[in-house]
């Protein structure tokens, strides 16, 4: 649902505003300790991105002081006109997006722990995360792909595929939406925020189950608009990365079926810095369809029926399927079967440029002239690929910084005895197979410290263990109802600013 909410731009009160350097700022929030490190639970903290500054490269090459910090707050909380650092727009930014604290603490015995951060950027470079916590200095969520995602999707709810949160919630799914703001006295909108929130893939097939009956029959799996997989139940049981698995890498006999419906299309583009053609995928439905169905045959034996449905407003596909035996498990047949992979995810070698052939996304060699600096007269030239999204970098834990304070949640891992409830717990984790990957003759919830990826010794790399959580406390519970989580996000997606 959307909703549009009026907001005046009032001052902030003197000590409002918690800027993100919570080693800087003394006496602010309820500090407690997430994944190792110093955060505040009962507000949001505030960053702002080089774009936010008059003098980008000052704020970059400078390191803030308490003295820097305080003549920032002074001004945002409205004790002071005086402004040598920030753009014009900022301050109304910063005391807009601080109505989301009511909105987030309002809802707190709904939402605190069903999602491990929530966070709002706005395009004139004001960010501000729930629980509050430090970032580095070259954090710039106008670069992120959650930000880009959607401004790329205005007015869909954006989910991305998985990868391991640096600050150590392990495998997260980020749900993302633009917010509307209002430009003119006619009304005339225009982005102005992006909100989202990341959750645990636990929670994401549970939501299936619990949303689409029919994944209590079939395999389920959520794929975004270019073929890569948000979910897939191996996810949550098999080893290795769910980070950029593609549908090719897991289930070619359905790839290639769609590939021959075209409905699924490839996509060229070229990387004229490392002088590559990328081949990516696209699913087109023909005008007014929202699903597509069919059936194949695989390994000459068994048969296969799938459909993927789009959901409405969003950048994924559901797809329903009836065969386990058609999957790639493991790695199994990549390279020589239907829809070969050169990697196990990512991007391999491609090899074959056939319009209708089926190999997972890939790069090959363009074809240059060093001695001329040029492309040959009859190559193609494909538009320019989107740029490379580098790894968020963080801020180092520091050692006896979090001595004292309360985790900021505490899911109680040891004392859960379902494995969806479990899955679906930030910091935990089912254990059912040992380090030598012999099934356990019974398997437990433990701390992903632990137990990661259902392995009993393997620990979440990200996580800061400490040997409290090597014994098997910790977690945050976040089962909730599939309308809670979305209401989140989507039940402030339209805000009409008045100045």
């Amino acid at each position: 649902d959307r909703q549009t909410a009026r907001i005046n731009v009032q001052p902030i009160p003197t000590g409002g505003t918690v800027y993100h350097r919570l080693d800087l700022v003394n006496n602010v929030g309820q500090r407690c300790s997430q994944f190792g490190r110093v955060a505040v639970s009962d507000t949001s903290s505030v960053k702002f991105s080089p774009e936010a500054f008059v003098d980008p490269a000052h704020y970059l090459n400078v390191p803030e002081n308490k003295s820097l910090v305080g003549q920032y707050l002074v001004y945002l909380d409205g004790q002071s006109t005086v402004n040598k650092f920030f753009k014009p727009t900022v301050i109304n930014s910063v005391r807009l997006t601080s109505a989301l604290n009511s909105i987030w603490q309002g809802a707190a015995s709904k939402y605190t722990q069903s999602v491990v951060w929530r966070y709002i950027g706005t395009i004139d470079g004001v960010f501000r995360l729930i629980p509050g916590t430090q970032l580095p200095t070259s954090y710039d969520h106008l670069t992120r792909g959650w930000f880009t995602r959607s401004l790329s999707n205005p007015g869909q709810l954006t989910l991305s595929s998985p990868y391991l949160d640096a600050f150590g919630a392990g495998f997260v799914v980020t749900l993302g939406t633009t917010i509307t703001q209002s430009v003119d006295s006619l009304q005339t909108s225009a982005v102005g925020a992006v909100m989202a929130m990341d959750f645990t893939m636990g929670y994401l097939g549970d939501l299936l189950q619990e949303v689409y009956t029919e994944c209590r029959t079939f395999r389920c799996v959520l794929m975004d608009v270019s073929g890569y997989l948000v979910f897939h139940p191996d996810f949550l049981t098999r080893t290795g990365s769910p980070e950029w698995v593609h549908l090719g890498h897991k289930e070619p006999f359905v790839m290639q079926s769609l590939i021959q419906q075209g409905v699924l299309q490839k996509q060229n583009c070229s990387r004229y810095d490392t002088f590559k053609r990328h081949v990516t995928y696209k699913m087109v439905l023909p005008g007014g369809q929202t699903f597509v169905s069919g059936s194949t045959s695989c390994y000459t034996t068994t048969s296969l029926s799938y459909k993927f449905e789009q959901i409405a407003q969003s950048n994924v596909f559901v797809g329903f399927l009836t065969s386990t035996s058609c999957s790639r498990l493991d790695g199994r047949n990549m390279f020589t079967s239907t829809c070969p992979c050169q990697t196990l995810n990512g991007l391999g070698r491609c090899t074959n440029s056939a319009p209708l052939s089926c190999e997972c996304p890939c790069t090959e060699d363009l074809p240059f002239l060093p001695c001329n600096n040029s492309f040959p007269a009859s190559g193609t030239l494909y538009d320019v690929c989107p740029a490379d999204i580098f790894a968020l970098p963080v801020v180092p834990r520091k050692p006896g910084s979090v001595a004292g304070l309360e985790q900021c949640f505490n899911g109680r891992c040891s004392v859960i005895d379902q494995s969806r409830t479990c899955r679906a717990t930030v910091g935990c984790d089912w254990c059912f197979r040992s380090a030598s990957l012999i099934e356990l003759s019974a398997a437990y919830c433990s701390t992903d410290c632990v137990c990661f990826q259902g392995t009993l010794g393997m620990q979440n790399p990200n996580a800061g263990c400490t040997a409290e959580q090597n014994e098997g406390g910790g977690g945050s519970t976040i089962i909730q109802s599939p309308a809670t989580v979305l209401a989140l996000v989507s039940g402030t997606v339209w805000l009409l600013i008045t100045h």
